[in-house]
């Protein structure tokens, strides 16, 4: 899978937990944004552009929108009274008369999902736009010389979902939503996704993505996700690189099984599949992990607290035995006995180190230990003290 996310369908994420998920799961994210877009980004995501270079904007190319103008436009023309039935623009601002989701000459036409069509990054070709709107499909907006093109919110859905696909498969980038049903792999399918209403449309556009992000769900508690600081997110990401590229591997080693989901129409029923694919694939190896490093003395995070608890009495006397032997003297038997002690916490502090590298879920445990809503808890109560 591509370590570099492409966000579709919309270009305003909605969801920030999501969002948050997603700095910990790829090593950027773009979106299809055109330059002169104005910027009502929330705060977080304002926040995340100016500190980090990890969001970034897409432009489509005129070879990608005329790909999908060219499907689209025979569609519309061999279809176009049962595309009216099904996505008619008049019937959505019928359906949500009173709501006024934007300003200015748009505000007119509630209920309408809105594509740039204007000369900086169009999403849109003109053709095609005059097609739309030819067959009732749409309605256009002029303003601040800027061209809006107004779309039913599932035929917005469908056509902006169909420019992901075309743009992250000449980009290589990883398709990634938080909004159901908004699958990728859909140009090679459009007529059956227009004009079919039982057509089957699967409910996971990157199925490795999300596992990833399930995955790291269930490490977090989800629960205190809003809690977690942004920095604090950046900084985790930036130390644990290599864990995470590890962990990327693990789940492409899950390709078969995740393969199966990515069939699945069913939302709730994908996303059962995917929580029995960490139960038992996943979870298993990050219990073993845990079992292996509490056996080194390293329980909820507490490091070289928990190796000199873990020195026993058998343990220091067979240390203390070692030192008078090698001196014969008491002196030297402390000397002895502190670098044996010394030795031996470095022997830990190695193994540790070696079960971290040897497992492909290690950075689940870093994520674990050092966002979950315990963790960040503890933290605060000892900076209290």
């Amino acid at each position: 899978m591509s370590t570099i996310a492409l966000y579709y369908p919309w270009m305003r994420f909605r969801n920030e937990n999501w969002l948050k998920l997603a700095i910990l799961t790829w090593d950027s994210v773009g979106r299809i944004q055109p330059r002169l877009t104005m910027d009502v980004d929330s705060e977080l995501v304002t926040q995340l552009r100016a500190e980090t270079d990890f969001l970034f904007g897409v432009e489509p190319s005129r070879r990608e929108i005329v790909a999908v103008a060219d499907v689209f436009g025979e569609i519309v023309e061999l279809g176009g009274d049962d595309l009216r039935k099904r996505f008619s623009w008049r019937q959505a601002v019928e359906d949500a008369s009173g709501e006024r989701a934007v300003s200015g000459p748009r505000a007119d036409y509630p209920g309408l999902r809105w594509v740039h069509a204007g000369q900086s990054g169009p999403k849109m070709t003109p053709p095609l736009l005059s097609s739309f709107e030819a067959a009732d499909l749409a309605v256009v907006v002029y303003e601040d010389d800027a061209v809006y093109v107004g779309l039913h919110p599932a035929l917005a859905r469908i056509y902006l979902t169909a420019l992901a696909d075309v743009v992250s498969r000449h980009r290589a980038l990883a398709p990634a939503t938080d909004d159901v049903h908004s699958a990728v792999g859909t140009l090679d399918r459009l007529y059956e996704l227009l004009l079919d209403e039982d057509v089957a449309v699967p409910a996971i556009g990157d199925v490795e993505g999300a596992y990833i992000h399930l995955a790291v769900e269930a490490s977090i508690r989800p629960d205190h996700l809003e809690t977690v600081p942004l920095d604090t997110l950046i900084a985790f990401r930036d130390r644990y690189g290599g864990e995470l590229a590890a962990f990327r591997a693990h789940v492409a080693s899950l390709s078969t099984d995740l393969g199966t989901i990515a069939a699945i129409e069913d939302p709730v029923v994908a996303e059962k599949h995917l929580q029995s694919v960490y139960n038992a694939k996943t979870k298993p190896q990050l219990d073993e992990l845990r079992h292996a490093l509490r056996a080194l003395g390293v329980e909820s995070g507490t490091g070289l607290l928990g190796i000199k608890v873990d020195i026993t009495k058998s343990t220091a006397g067979t240390l203390l035995g070692a030192g008078l032997a090698a001196t014969g003297s008491p002196a030297a038997m402390a000397g002895g006995a502190a670098l044996a002690v010394g030795s031996y916490v470095a022997d830990r502090r190695k193994a540790r180190r070696a079960a971290h590298r040897e497992s492909p879920v290690s950075y689940l445990l870093a994520v674990d230990k050092e966002l979950s809503g315990r963790s960040l808890i503890d933290r605060m109560r000892r900076r209290g003290r």
